[in-house]
């Protein structure tokens, strides 16, 4: 195999993985980026690391670099959005529902989960509702449960990751996932995670308990 003899100097990595996020445009994973820089992927993290610290720190900036997972992205800081809504007004994509936020939780908290499992917590048919959060960008199927049918599983995807400002699922706050009065407060918990403890509703435990309530019982708000 031939011996690639690219080679930066340490003073050289940042502004290369700052021009490689930027042409990028979406995430890319840190293996590629050490691929094209011919460096080790320990490296790579310590220049990234420093450039998510120099963007977020410094007050005269409209970006970030943010870690995605495995992956890097250059981002507008949500300070921004405002501006970005008059630019890019009228919005793309209608305001969701109370029912679609319902459903966009029960799949956050409990990936991978099937359509049958969804309406199994909610009660209702989602169908429609699991397409438009396809269609958004928010959820993606990430392969077939090994039982009769082999139904798709759901996952949330890297968008949601990137729309809610979050690196992985692990930093989504702990919540008993029915408490909420709107599932539109799953936005503000988000912006708001910090390492609550208490324990995460879960899809059996919540058919458990829901054979406890009284027949008829359901959730409130609007359904699809």
């Amino acid at each position: 195999m031939e011996h690639d003899e690219f080679e930066l100097t340490y003073q050289e990595l940042s502004p290369a993985c700052e021009a490689i996020l930027f042409a990028s445009g979406d995430p890319i994973a840190q293996d590629r980026v050490a691929e094209i820089l011919n460096v080790d992927v320990k490296v790579v993290e310590e220049v990234m690391n420093k450039l998510i610290s120099d963007y977020e720190n410094n007050p005269w900036g409209g970006l970030l670099v943010r870690r995605v997972e495995n992956s890097y992205v250059m981002s507008t800081k949500p300070g921004m959005k405002k501006v970005l809504e008059r630019m890019f007004s009228p919005k793309m994509h209608p305001p969701l529902s109370q029912a679609s936020y319902e459903t966009l939780a029960v799949i956050a908290y409990n990936q991978p989960v099937t359509r049958a499992q969804v309406e199994s917590v909610r009660g209702v048919s989602s169908d429609s509702i699991i397409s438009r959060l396809i269609d958004r960008g928010w959820i993606e199927e990430c392969g077939n449960l090994d039982a009769p049918g082999r139904p798709a599983l759901f996952k949330t995807s890297k968008q949601f990751l990137m729309e809610f400002g979050i690196s992985s699922v692990d930093e989504l706050p702990s919540m008993e996932l029915m408490s909420y009065q709107t599932i539109r407060d799953l936005e503000e918990s988000l912006d708001k995670a910090a390492g609550n403890d208490d324990k995460q509703m879960t899809i059996d435990g919540y058919i458990d308990d829901s054979q406890e309530t009284e027949e008829g019982e359901s959730f409130d708000g609007e359904r699809d």
